[in-house]
C-alpha cells in the first residue's frame, strides 16, 4: 500500500486523515539496501541485524504494547526486507503473531501502467479482513523510487488517496496499534535528493528511534501546561523574525512514540519512530508578524530553503523562499481558503535528532509553524493544504513567558 497525499512534512502524526506514503523521500529501484543500485550505503550507518531486532522489540512491546496471543500485520516493500524479517522474528520471539505484506517496487509501478488507477490502488477485502482481526500494524514505508512516483498521472495517486481514506478509517474503527517506522526511508536516492549523508541518516534515525518515551512526557509537561492555559504565543529570531499567533484553547498533543488507550479513545491509532514533539493548534484568525525559516522543509518533490512568511489579520499574506518556490506553489496555488491560515505549532523533543530529512521538526528545541489544516489536531479548520517552516535557535513565548529559549526548553 501506498498513500499519496499533500506534499507535507512526516505528518499526519496524531489522527492521520490518509495513510502516509513513504517519509517523502526518493528511493530507487527493485534492489534491497546493498548499497548497489541505489540502496543503503554499507558501514557505520548501516543497521545490524541485531540492531533491528532490538528496534523491533522496542516497537512491538513498548510502542505498541503488543502481548503474547496477539496479532500484528508487518507491511514492508523491497528495500525493507531486512527490517521486516526482524520483526517477524521478534514477535514470534514475544509470542506475538506476524503476518507480512509484501509490496514489490517493480510491480507497484508496472501495475499503475498497465491496470485501470481504481484497480492498480485497490486494497482488497482480504487485507480489510486481516486488518479488523490485527491488534497492531508495523509500516515500513515505500516506494523507494520517489522519482517514479512523482511521473504517476494524477487519476493514479487520486485513487491511492480514496483507497488510503478507508484503510485510515478501518484502523480507527478495529482500534489498531499503528507504528510508522522513518528509519525506512533512509535511503541513497533520498539522501542524495536532499544533500546529506546516508550513513548518518540512517544513525540518528536508528538513535532517536529508542529515545526512552518517558524522557519525552517529563520534557513536555510543563509546555504542555502552558499551551494549554495560554492565549498567545510570540516567536522570535535574530533573523528577522517576530510573530504572535494566537492560543484558542486546544489541548495540546504530545508524540511520545507509543499508542495508549486514552489515543485510541481518542482517534490517535500512530506512533511516529522517531517521536518526540508536541503540537498544538491554533487560532485560524490570529497571526501578525513575520517568521523566517532557516532550516530546509523537505517534501516529496526535493526541499524549500530560506522560507519568509509574512502574516497579518490571521492569515498569510505575503511569502517568499531561496530555493523552492514552485514546490509550494504547486500545491499552495491549487487550496482553497485554508491555505492562508495558521494552523499548528510544534516543539521539538529529541535530543538525538540534528540532520535527518523528515525528521528535524523532532530536534530539541526547533519550533515549526504550520499552515492549512488543522481539524485532524483538533482544530476547526478543513481542507487538504498543509505547508510548514522549521526555526532552529529561537524563542517561544506563551503570554510573555518563555518556553523556549535560544532552541533550549526552559
Amino acid at each position: 500500500m501506498v498513500a499519496s497525499g499533500a506534499d507535507a512534512p512526516p505528518l499526519p502524526r496524531s489522527a492521520p486523515s490518509h495513510r502516509p506514503l513513504a517519509p517523502l523521500p526518493d528511493r530507487p529501484s527493485e534492489a534491497p539496501n546493498t548499497g548497489r543500485g541505489g540502496g543503503a550505503d554499507v558501514g557505520h550507518g548501516e543497521v545490524t541485524p541485531e540492531e533491528w531486532s532490538r528496534l523491533a522489540a522496542t516497537v512491538l512491546a513498548r510502542s505498541l504494547g503488543l502481548r503474547r496471543g496477539q496479532s500484528v500485520i508487518i507491511e514492508t516493500w523491497s528495500h525493507a526486507t531486512p527490517a521486516a524479517e526482524a520483526f517477524a522474528v521478534e514477535a514470534r520471539r514475544l509470542g506475538v503473531r506476524p503476518l507480512v505484506l509484501y509490496e514489490g517496487e517493480r510491480g507497484f509501478f508496472e501495475s499503475h501502467e498497465k491496470a485501470r488507477p481504481q484497480d492498480a490502488a485497490a486494497i482488497g477485502a482480504a487485507e480489510f479482513a486481516a486488518l479488523a482481526a490485527a491488534d497492531g500494524y508495523v509500516y515500513l514505508p515505500g516506494p523507494e523510487d520517489l522519482d517514479r512516483w512523482r511521473a504517476l498521472p494524477e487519476k493514479n495517486r487520486h485513487a491511492l488517496d480514496q483507497w488510503i481514506e478507508q484503510w485510515s478509517r478501518a484502523v480507527q474503527r478495529h482500534s489498531v496499534r499503528v507504528a510508522y517506522l522513518h528509519i525506512a526511508s533512509a535511503t541513497g536516492p533520498a539522501a542524495r535528493t536532499h544533500g546529506v549523508d546516508l550513513a548518518r541518516w540512517k544513525r540518528e534515525a536508528y538513535d532517536a528511534s529508542l529515545v526512552d518515551p518517558r524522557a519525552f512526557r517529563r520534557d513536555a509537561r510543563s509546555l504542555i501546561d502552558r499551551l494549554a492555559k495560554g492565549r498567545r504565543v510570540t516567536l522570535t529570531h535574530p533573523n528577522g523574525t517576530h510573530l504572535d499567533l494566537g492560543l484558542a484553547g486546544y489541548r495540546p498533543i504530545l508524540q511520545d512514540g507509543t499508542v495508549r488507550e486514552r489515543d485510541l479513545r481518542e482517534g490517535r491509532n500512530w506512533a511516529i519512530l522517531p517521536a518526540g514533539y508536541v503540537a498544538v493548534s491554533l487560532n485560524d484568525r490570529q497571526g501578525d508578524g513575520v517568521v523566517v525559516g532557516n532550516r530546509p522543509s523537505r517534501h516529496r518533490r526535493g526541499s524549500l530553503t530560506g522560507a519568509r512568511w509574512t502574516f497579518r489579520d490571521g492569515r498569510l499574506v505575503e511569502y517568499a523562499f531561496e530555493h523552492g518556490r514552485e514546490i509550494f506553489e504547486a500545491s499552495y496555488l491549487t487550496a482553497s481558503k485554508e491555505r492562508d491560515r495558521p494552523a499548528f505549532l510544534e516543539i521539538g523533543l529529541n535530543p538525538k535528532v540534528h540532520e535527518a530529512p523528515f525528521l528535524q521538526d523532532q530536534e530539541l528545541g526547533v519550533v515549526t509553524v504550520y499552515i492549512g489544516r488543522n481539524d485532524d489536531w483538533g482544530g476547526r479548520t478543513r481542507g487538504t493544504f498543509r505547508d510548514y517552516v522549521l526555526i532552529e535557535g529561537a524563542e517561544l513565548c506563551v503570554d510573555d513567558r518563555p518556553v523556549v529559549r535560544a532552541g533550549k526548553l526552559v
